[in-house]
């Protein structure tokens, strides 16, 4: 399936959760936003994605850039807008980038999912699809810092992250990496996972965007 169906699915799914939810739930794993933040980011980052805008990346900016710009704007509007965004952007998906929205996607899809309380779409190929690139990161990152390989078992097979033997194995879904990769399980549920091994030396590395300092249950 071609990144760009396997992100206007998930679009999808989300129009479905938040039309029939409540957009102005506070979503755990997004502190400060509500469910209709979250659309707005996905909307308003998917064009600037497009158009290349990428102010406020590095400071960590960009995302609530583009929240504030559209907060009070009615939640279909939001949607129009991700609609339109998406039909322009159709071949941002076939470059590196491709990678990049999936990861994003799929990622904030689960998160409205905890907030309004519809677990789900946990075991597919989109939650697959969408670890490409944090495991590409993780792999980069622990390589530039020296550090010890690592085994990483998913359901579907394995892989070694990193350079060389690997020094400990992690086993777990791919669902529950691409939570700790996303940042939205705390070092406490981390290490409560099914390691080998102290997985000390890979700890503060494996949170791909900051550690989160609470519980987020799901």
């Amino acid at each position: 399936m071609s990144n760009a169906v396997t992100y206007d699915a998930a679009r999808r799914r989300i129009i479905s959760l938040v039309t029939g939810g409540d957009p102005d739930a506070p979503v755990g794993a997004c502190p400060g936003w509500t469910v209709r933040d979250v659309v707005a980011h996905l909307a308003g980052g998917l064009g600037d994605f497009t158009e290349r805008r990428f102010e406020g990346v590095d400071d960590g900016s960009w995302g609530e850039r583009q929240v504030h710009a559209r907060r009070g704007r009615p939640l279909g509007e939001l949607l129009v807008e991700w609609e339109r965004n998406f039909q322009v952007a159709e071949g941002l998906f076939d470059s590196p980038a491709g990678a990049l929205l999936i990861a994003e996607i799929i990622s904030h899809e689960h998160d409205i999912r905890a907030a309004l309380g519809q677990p789900g779409e946990r075991d597919t190929a989109a939650v697959r699809a969408a670890l490409t690139r944090p495991l590409q990161d993780l792999d980069k990152r622990l390589r530039a810092k020296h550090l010890p390989a690592l085994r990483v078992t998913l359901e579907h097979g394995d892989r070694v992250l990193g350079e060389g033997e690997p020094a400990g194995a992690l086993r777990t879904s791919s669902f529950e990496l691409l939570r700790v990769l996303g940042g939205r399980r705390d070092d406490d549920q981390v290490r409560a996972l099914d390691w080998d091994t102290d997985p000390g030396p890979w700890l503060p590395e494996l949170s791909l965007f900051g550690r989160r300092g609470t519980a987020l249950v799901e």
